[in-house]
C-alpha cells in the first residue's frame, strides 16, 4: 500500500482467519511489541518538524495545569498497539482475542499501524525533539486487539468491549464502523454503559458506492458519535451525515505515532472518523479526570455543551474545545469533586469479575466460538449470544494508505479511517468502494 503524495488505493479480498479467539489470562504492562517483518507492511517516518494542526486548533495542553488525565484508562479496541516512547509505561497489554492466528507475530503487536495510531492521539506524552503529542499525556491505555487486519469481526468485537470493561476501562474508543445494527454489539455497548463507561465511537465514513451510515456503534443511545473535522472546522467531505453526530473533531491529515523504529515511528497524513474519535477520547480523559463525579451520560453532556457550535448537517454540536469542557461552569452542572488522588480507584472502575445481573461475563458469548478458521465468503459462524454470522456482507476500510475494500462475513466491522480517495482495483479483488 502506499503513502503519502498523490492518488493511492489498494483492493483485497477478504481470507479473513477468525480462530484461536481465546482472551488473554491477564493484562500486563510489560513487553509492549514492536514492528516485526510483514507488521506493519510499512514502518513509520519522523514526525513533522512543525506541530501538528490539530494540537493547535485544540490548545489541549492549556488545561495540562488543571487535569492530564491521570487515573483514567482509555481501552482502545482495536488492532493493538506498538511500543513508542512517548507512551512511557502507561499502555497495558490487555486481551488478544486474534493471538496465533499468524505465525510470529507477538501477542498484541499492530500489524495494521491503526491502533497505534488511535492510541497515541489519547495519550502520547510530550517528547524533546518530537511536535507530535497526544491530548491526554497522563491517561493509561490499555489496548484490546481484536483483530490483525483491517477487518473487525462482530465475533470478537462485542467481547473486546466487555473485557476492557473487566480490565477497568473507563472509557472505551470504538474506531470502527458497520452499517449492522448486530445485537451481540448493541448489547456489549450497553453493558458498558451500565458499568459506568464512556464510549465514543467513530461516525463512520460515507465512501461512494458502498453506502453510507447511519453506522454503528456510533449510533446506539448513550455513546458520544464523533464525526471529523477539517482545518477551520468545516465538517470533512467523507464524514458521515446520517449517523446522528454528538460533536466532530480533527480528522484530516493528522498526525499520529505508527509502528517504526523510534525516531521514526510517525505518520503524518492520515484522515478518517477514527482519528477524530480517538481526540475526543482524549477529551473524555480529561474531563474523567477533572470530574470524577460525572456519569457517562454526563461526561458526554458536558462535552457537548461546551462544543464550538454546530457548522450543519452531520456537525452535531461543532468542534470538541477541551479547555472549556474541562473548565466551564455549566448551569445545573451536577457537583463535582476533586480529582481522584493516586491510589484512589479511577472513575468507574468496576470490581473484577462481576458483571451485572443478566450481562455476560468477558468471553461468555452464548455460543462457543467456531474452532476453524472462517473464510469470508460465508463461513457459517456463531457470533456472541448465539447470532449467526453467515451472510456474507462488504466491509469499507477507509483510512489513511490506500483504500481497502474487503468481502467479510457479516462480522465485519471497517475501520472508521479514510486512507486515499478510491478508484477500481485488481480484478477479483471483490467489490470495490469509491
Amino acid at each position: 500500500m502506499v503513502r503519502g503524495g498523490g492518488m493511492a488505493r489498494a483492493l483485497c479480498a477478504a481470507g479473513l482467519l477468525l480462530s484461536g479467539l481465546a482472551p488473554a489470562a491477564q493484562a500486563s504492562v510489560r513487553g509492549l511489541p514492536g514492528p516485526v517483518p510483514g507488521c506493519p507492511p510499512e514502518l513509520g517516518t519522523a514526525a513533522p518538524a512543525l506541530a501538528p494542526w490539530p494540537q493547535k486548533e485544540l490548545g489541549f495542553a492549556s488545561v495540562w495545569h488543571l487535569t492530564r488525565g491521570a487515573g483514567v484508562t482509555v481501552a482502545v479496541v482495536d488492532s493493538g498497539v506498538d511500543a513508542n516512547p512517548q507512551f512511557g509505561d502507561r499502555v497495558i497489554l490487555g486481551p488478544d482475542l486474534v493471538a496465533g492466528t499468524k505465525k510470529g507475530i507477538p501477542p498484541g503487536a499492530d500489524c495494521v499501524g491503526h491502533g497505534t495510531a488511535v492510541a497515541s492521539i489519547i495519550a502520547a506524552a510530550p517528547m524533546r525533539g518530537i511536535s507530535f503529542t497526544g491530548v491526554a499525556p497522563a491517561a493509561r491505555i490499555l489496548s484490546v486487539k481484536i483483530s490483525g487486519t483491517d477487518t473487525f469481526p462482530t465475533s470478537a468485537t462485542p467481547r473486546g468491549i466487555m473485557d476492557a470493561v473487566q480490565f477497568g476501562a473507563d472509557v472505551i474508543n470504538l474506531s470502527l464502523s458497520t452499517p449492522d445494527d448486530v445485537p451481540a454489539l448493541r448489547q456489549a455497548v450497553a453493558y458498558a454503559l451500565s458499568h459506568n463507561v464512556v464510549v465514543v465511537a467513530a461516525a463512520g465514513n460515507d465512501i461512494p458506492q458502498n453506502g453510507t451510515g447511519p453506522f454503528y456503534p456510533a449510533a446506539y443511545p448513550g455513546v458520544l458519535s464523533v464525526g471529523a473535522a477539517a482545518p477551520g472546522g468545516a465538517l470533512a467531505p467523507f464524514s458521515d451525515r446520517r449517523t446522528p453526530v454528538g460533536v466532530i473533531a480533527p480528522g484530516v491529515n493528522v498526525t499520529s505515532a505508527y509502528p517504526g523504529t523510534f525516531p521514526d515511528a510517525y505518520n503524518s497524513d492520515q484522515s478518517g472518523t477514527s482519528f477524530a474519535a480517538a481526540y475526543v477520547s482524549g477529551v473524555v480523559a480529561l474531563v474523567r479526570a477533572a470530574h470524577p463525579r460525572l456519569n457517562p451520560a454526563q461526561v458526554v453532556a458536558r462535552i457537548e455543551a461546551t462544543a464550538r457550535g454546530s457548522t450543519g448537517p452531520g456537525s452535531g454540536h461543532g468542534v470538541i474545545d477541551p479547555v472549556r469542557a474541562v473548565t466551564a461552569d455549566l448551569p445545573g452542572d451536577p457537583a463535582v469533586a476533586p480529582a481522584a488522588s493516586p491510589g484512589q480507584p479511577s472513575p468507574g472502575q468496576p470490581s473484577p469479575g462481576q458483571p451485572s445481573p443478566g450481562q455476560p461475563s468477558p468471553g461468555q458469548t452464548g455460543t462457543a466460538p467456531a474452532t476453524g478458521a472462517a473464510q469470508a465468503g460465508g463461513t457459517s459462524r456463531a457470533g456472541p449470544g448465539g447470532h449467526d454470522t453467515s451472510a456474507v456482507t462488504r466491509a469499507v476500510i477507509a483510512g489513511s494508505f490506500g483504500l481497502i475494500v474487503v468481502v467479510a462475513v457479516t462480522a465485519g466491522l471497517a475501520i472508521s479511517r479514510r486512507h486515499r480517495p478510491p478508484g477500481s482495483g485488481p480484478p477479483g479483488s471483490g467489490r470495490h468502494a469509491a
